[in-house]
């Protein structure tokens, strides 16, 4: 009797600690997969690539201790937890749209930096992801809009070879797109329509104002936010990177994305044709001088700010985005010189030279080399992507195989900017890529 009772109390406590190890055990995993699903959504709102994203959550996975693994598709995320002792996972399939953000990408890199090399508790890791994705964006919407107005206005000139005149009509019609944009996303009916709506009305009114600027340069200006040009590239570096789901969704979206935008442009022209009847040869498309070539060099700082803007980068992230877009410019403007004929291999070339800037930025100051890369991506894109090729799309001749070259040409601009950018990575990371 005396044995039995001095060992129950014993025994309850034993029970009352392992219950408690068990619940604290249970916690800290569930509060490890929070946070490991917060940080993945996160990274992909904020624009990161996605063949990257998994790279560094499965280094999370392995610092936690968490049998994780992950897919992605475009607009989709899928998680699955796994625990070999019971048996048992747990699936987690979150909708999630990919925008663009990298004041507070760069912000969520660091966490996750942070936390594969130990340096941050999960718990405290978990409260600041939790304060920036509840932080109001950097700029409102006037300031967006005035961005729109001012990166259509400036890239005519710069990448589309406009004139003055071709310049000012792209800001205005910059200002439609931007309008547009704002009400698409606050209805979703009118989504649906909006690229098209959108191209039609660019179209028909840069048609109408043929007699002093630029027809393809205005639009081709106009419209250069709603190009796809880097969701093409984005995809051919998701297959290159063996993600082939992925990458060929991306990719096919993005070629019906630029059908769209021909389709709109080609009704919009040809509505204004219909009314009035187009001048015979080269004045079909306008009158198309380019700007004085001193004029460049001022007009691209403010081209650089615009393009920080649209990407919600920090003021402290403009320098290094100015440097690298500047520098990828120039280079593509002495590649086009070179291989005039052979767009894919300025592209390359230029993209090389971007992404060694934007890795080595990121080795010295630990940094994300994404931020200056996807500044300066975005204007080697246009320029080789959005004239020559969308101009086959507004030509009437209607021949099957420059539709060909067009899908062609996209492919291997796109093609040539991801083997660029891979090249340089192995350069500055020949044994591992960064974490995120």
């Amino acid at each position: 009797m005396y044995s039995s009772t001095s060992q129950d109390p014993t025994a309850a406590a034993i029970r009352l600690s392992h219950q408690a190890e068990l619940t604290e055990a249970l916690a800290d995993i569930l509060q490890r997969q929070d946070l490991l699903i917060r940080l993945c959504k996160s990274l992909i709102r904020y624009g990161a690539p996605s063949h990257r994203i998994e790279m560094a959550m499965e280094a999370m996975c392995k610092t936690f201790g968490i049998d994780g693994s992950f897919a992605f598709m475009p607009g989709l995320m899928m998680i699955s937890f796994g625990d070999s002792d019971t048996h048992t996972s747990e699936t987690h399939l979150i909708k999630c749209a990919q925008g663009f953000d990298m004041g507070r990408l760069a912000r969520v890199h660091k966490i996750a930096r942070a936390l594969v090399n130990g340096d941050l508790d999960p718990g405290e890791a978990l409260a600041t992801l939790k304060d920036i994705n509840s932080e109001k964006p950097l700029y409102n919407t006037w300031v967006m809009l005035v961005s729109f107005v001012a990166y259509s206005g400036f890239i005519a000139p710069l990448i589309f070879k406009g004139s003055w005149n071709d310049m000012l009509a792209s800001m205005a019609l910059g200002a439609v797109v931007g309008l547009t944009n704002l009400l698409a996303t606050r209805y979703s009916v009118y989504s649906s329509v909006f690229e098209v709506s959108t191209s039609i009305l660019i179209a028909f009114v840069a048609k109408a104002l043929r007699d002093y600027v630029c027809f393809t340069g205005v639009v081709l200006s106009a419209i250069v936010v709603l190009l796809p040009g880097l969701s093409l590239t984005t995809s051919i570096m998701e297959l290159s990177s063996r993600y082939i789901i992925s990458g060929s969704v991306r990719m096919f979206y993005s070629l019906i994305y630029c059908l769209f935008l021909g389709f709109g442009l080609s009704i919009g022209s040809n509505l204004w044709d219909a009314f009035k009847e187009p001048p015979p040869g080269d004045l079909r498309m306008g009158y198309c001088h380019p700007a004085t070539e001193p004029w460049r060099w001022i007009l691209f700082p403010l081209l650089g700010v615009a393009l920080s803007i649209q990407l919600y980068a920090s003021p402290k992230q403009w320098p290094v985005i100015l440097i690298c877009s500047s520098v990828g410019y120039g280079i593509s403007e002495l590649a086009g010189l070179y291989w005039p004929h052979t767009l894919h291999i300025a592209a390359a070339v230029s993209a090389f030279v971007v992404g060694l800037l934007g890795n080595i930025y990121e080795r010295i100051t630990h940094e994300l080399a994404f931020v200056p890369i996807l500044g300066s991506i975005l204007l080697i894109v246009p320029g080789g992507m959005g004239v020559r090729s969308t101009l086959l799309l507004l030509d009437e001749s209607g021949n099957a195989s420059q539709g060909t070259a067009f899908a062609l040409q996209m492919i291997l601009v796109a093609l040539g900017i991801a083997v660029g950018l891979f090249a340089s990575t192995l350069v500055v990371y020949p044994r591992k890529c960064p974490v995120a």
